[in-house]
């Protein structure tokens, strides 16, 4: 036979006041008497429980908190006017339109700019760009080739 105690905080402070209970209206037969301090096992219970239960409110209180900070932001689901996000993106859109090739401008609005290269680079630039480079490394090779002496 196996004689379990709880792990859950609820079930073990129902037991510990269980017992507390049991062991006080034993008295002085109680089995428990030789166990030192078993007297401080009924405030202990009681200590326990009621933070338990401040626990529980807190944690109530902290998920209705949570809540109405993500209604707030706006974090979750489609875009919508009136939270933080909705004007984070309008004011991003607006400052960025008149900032347009400055938008480092925006951090002084608190945004985080990021430096990334254009992806729609002019690929007229870009091919001439490639072809001044061909022509830098032919003429290196030439004159490399120039240098080296035949043997015979």
């Amino acid at each position: 036979m196996r004689v379990n105690i709880p792990k859950n905080p609820a079930s073990l402070i129902a037991l510990g006041k269980a017992i507390s209970a049991k062991h006080t209206a034993l008295g002085a037969s109680s089995p428990l008497n030789g166990i030192d301090v078993i007297d401080d096992l009924g405030t202990l219970s009681a200590t326990a429980e009621t933070n338990h239960d401040n626990g529980k409110s807190l944690l109530d209180q902290a998920e209705t908190a949570n809540q109405a900070r993500e209604g707030a932001l706006g974090l979750k689901g489609k875009l919508r006017a009136g939270p933080v996000r909705y004007f984070a993106t309008a004011s991003r859109s607006e400052l960025s339109g008149q900032n347009k090739g400055q938008e480092y401008k925006l951090g002084g609005w608190g945004f985080e700019v990021k430096h990334a290269p254009s992806t729609t680079s002019n690929p007229i630039k870009a091919a001439a760009k490639a072809a001044k480079q061909a022509a830098k490394v032919t003429k290196i090779a030439t004159e490399a080739a120039a240098k080296i002496k035949p043997t015979a």
